[in-house]
């Protein structure tokens, strides 16, 4: 681990700085979604275009992709300033005269927004001592929550205000400029490694090096259920038209309740012995949740379903991506490998499964769709007995590790 160069204080407004940067890209992918309908009119589309987030979705798999080889190459402050100038390209899109520059600057949005994500853990690893990294990693990963209720609870009110779809896109883009201007100013770097070790190649983690390390693919099996059915409940599920409560409700609180949840999440991060536990119980209880919330016909047993789930998603989140941090050698470099990698393969299997679900819906109907979203959702459940249990006494074996 390079030594570290920056104090409590300055750690605390990088923290918040990165944060409300990514929620506020989040924030502006939410808007775009929602405002597409009034694009489409405006450029004579009759249907709504898929490539809009698709944009977006590829965006990020590339993104995610490249962003552990960009931190290398730019260090950390330019590399998060990148990250924010490109998430700056949703203003450009404010002024689009044809879909196809939109959709452009929706993918450069998406880029920017996958390059910085990459960047939060890794900072944390340096900011903050081992005891404090689960409080700050789980604030993180509420980071997209957050801006999709900024987006959620907003959006009606500045449409009333502002009026046309471009003043909207326009709103939501100028907070990414103020936060760009921000880091610049405020934002610091750290080393990646030290200079006498920089010449070594043993001492540089790379791809290559991260591709041989078994807890990604555990940690990707275990993840991409969750991430897929988070994904559809928030961007799909309101399309519904015949659920038993209104779905976009529905969708709004399964967002809403994930704050709470991440709240007590960072809390049992910090206090629980064994976390695996946690994973466990969250894998059935939101596995459980979902069934019941689908197949239901009572609303209120629906809607508290729906609030449940929201809640248990992310009450296991803060633990769960405080893993990468406990792998043996763990530095900045070596975390943000590992998640460039996930992240690229995460997205890359939500986008295909996505289009799966879609696919079902347009040819055998919601129901469906949703049972095969249900039971895909029960690999993050399977995949706990998978994972690594760091927290185990010393001295005993998982029955993964004996094999």
């Amino acid at each position: 681990m390079p030594p570290k160069v920056i104090s409590p204080r300055r750690a605390l407004v990088i923290e918040c700085l990165l944060f409300l940067a990514y929620a506020f890209f989040s924030a502006s992918w939410m808007v775009g979604s929602i405002v597409t309908t009034d694009m489409c009119q405006e450029f004579g589309l009759t249907s709504l275009p898929s490539s809009v987030n698709n944009a977006i979705s590829l965006a990020k798999i590339l993104g995610n992709f490249v962003a552990a080889w960009i931190l290398l190459k730019l260090g950390p402050k330019k590399t998060v300033a990148f990250s924010c100038l490109l998430t700056c390209s949703v203003v450009a899109g404010a002024f689009a005269t044809n879909l196809s520059f939109f959709v452009v600057t929706r993918f450069l949005l998406g880029f920017g927004g996958a390059v910085l994500m990459i960047c939060l853990t890794p900072y944390v690893v340096y900011c903050f001592e081992p005891r404090q990294q689960s409080l700050w990693i789980g604030v993180n990963n509420a980071g997209p929550n957050t801006g999709n209720l900024i987006a959620l609870l907003s959006i009606t009110p500045v449409r009333a205000w502002l009026g046309d779809w471009r003043s909207v896109i326009l709103f939501y883009g100028a907070f990414s400029v103020v936060f760009l201007v921000l880091w610049l100013f405020l934002g610091k770097g750290y080393p990646i490694a030290p200079k006498a070790e920089r010449d070594k190649p043993a001492q540089v983690y790379r791809y290559r090096d991260g591709l041989k390390e078994p807890f990604l693919y555990q940690f990707l099996f275990t993840m991409t259920g969750r991430l897929v059915m988070y994904t559809v409940m928030l961007y799909l599920f309101p399309l519904n038209p015949d659920f038993t409560v209104d779905s976009q409700f529905i969708s709004l609180m399964i967002a809403l309740t994930g704050i709470p949840g991440t709240v007590i999440g960072i809390i049992l991060a910090k206090k629980l012995k064994r976390q695996i536990n946690l994973f466990r119980f969250s894998g059935i209880a939101q596995s459980f949740l979902f069934f019941l919330m689908i197949l239901t016909s009572s609303p209120a047993v629906a809607t508290v379903s729906a609030i449940l789930l929201g809640f248990v998603i992310f009450i296991s989140t803060p633990s769960l991506f405080t893993l990468p941090t406990k792998l043996p050698g763990a530095s900045p470099a070596k975390v943000a490998v590992i998640l460039t990698l996930y992240w690229a393969a995460a997205y890359t299997l939500q986008m295909v499964i996505y289009a799966l679900v879609v696919h079902l819906v347009n040819t055998q109907g919601w129901f469906i769709a949703m049972m095969f979203t249900a039971f895909y959702s029960l690999s993050f459940l399977f995949g706990t007995f998978l994972l690594p249990d760091f927290d185990r006494p010393a001295g005993k074996k998982s029955e993964t590790e004996s094999l």
